[in-house]
């Protein structure tokens, strides 16, 4: 057993042991039904992660967060909840809380597993991390851009230009709606694939290298016919496994910060009240993560800070599952 110790906090006690049961295969865990009983435990034990339910009798886990950040600030934490992500997007950007799990009729434990040793373990980086034992990875090369990618697993493909971004975009939407993805993949990929292309490259003192910035608009305007520099390749992955499509775009800047991904999003959720309409429609930039967090059943965001960053889009095969998890990792 790991000496890594975890709280779960969770009012409903079939939820709570279902997660503890799968837990304490590999984790020391506490339990509580309350905040009061959270804060007991927390007093008097060490624990690494807090796992705690947001609506919950008495005191919430949100209050249960804000009591750790100030008492316990070298303990880590994470949000779940039965009711839409979305309506706490605006307190997780003002109060720092980067994960939040959705609770279905059924308890996603899977994604629970993969959270926990990501953030015990700062082990970020992986699309595998989210499937089985006999996923398959296939690290393409040679001059055909687009390849078909193996059953059960994804084909990662190194992008070089804005030509070679098109075609492949063209070619794995196509794939994916012809194996009964939808048709808003497409704009996943082109979201996704943009950002590691125009946004993310920075020269030496942190300037946009493949578009210009206006600041005062809050304006980005991409050149045109663009060629990356080796240095600035990316790649884009793609694939089908269990009951998932997967989309996985990696780029080797690590320039999108955690907080600028919840700002852009509450700027997108959150309605500001004199016009009845979320601040972010006026936004040049920033619509793009939020439409494909919409679209996708869960949008991960795996970031190393100035060197990495690593997003994936999995939909699910059977049916959207509606309210979307809050993933997003920094090291």
């Amino acid at each position: 057993m790991s000496n890594r110790r975890i709280l779960v906090v969770e009012d409903i006690h079939s939820i709570r042991e279902a997660v503890k049961d799968i837990l304490v295969r590999d984790y020391e865990v506490f339990d509580a039904e309350n905040y009061d009983e959270a804060v007991k435990i927390l007093s008097n034990e060490h624990v690494d992660l807090v796992i705690t339910d947001i609506r919950m009798p008495g005191k919430s886990g949100l209050d249960l967060i804000k009591t750790i950040q100030k008492e316990y600030p070298s303990v880590q934490y994470s949000l779940m909840t039965a009711y839409n992500i979305n309506d706490y997007i605006n307190f997780a950007y003002q109060h720092d809380i980067w994960n939040i799990i959705p609770k279905y009729s059924f308890l996603d434990i899977n994604l629970i597993t993969v959270m926990v040793k990501k953030l015990l373990y700062k082990d970020i980086f992986g699309v595998e991390k989210y499937f089985g034992p006999d996923f398959k990875i296939l690290e393409g090369d040679g001059e055909e851009v687009f390849l078909v990618p193996p059953e059960n697993g994804i084909v990662f493909r190194k992008i070089s230009s804005d030509k070679d971004r098109n075609y492949i975009c063209n070619r794995v939407g196509k794939f994916l709606i012809e194996k009964g993805a939808p048709n808003a993949v497409h704009q996943i990929l082109e979201e996704l694939t943009s950002n590691a292309m125009i946004r993310a490259p920075r020269d030496s003192k942190g300037n946009s290298k493949y578009q210009y910035e206006l600041p005062s608009r809050d304006l980005l305007v991409p050149l045109e016919h663009i060629q990356l520099a080796e240095t600035d390749y990316f790649e884009i992955g793609y694939g089908i496994a269990e009951n998932s499509y997967i989309v996985v775009v990696r780029d080797h800047f690590g320039s999108l910060n955690k907080k600028e991904i919840l700002k852009r999003l509450d700027r997108h959720i959150t309605v500001d009240s004199p016009s009845g309409l979320p601040a972010g429609l006026a936004d040049s930039h920033g619509r793009g993560l939020y439409i494909c967090r919409e679209i996708s059943d869960q949008l991960i965001f795996n970031i190393e800070k100035d060197t990495r960053t690593e997003i994936i889009a999995l939909l699910d095969k059977q049916t959207n599952k509606g309210y979307k998890s809050l993933s997003i990792y920094e090291v």
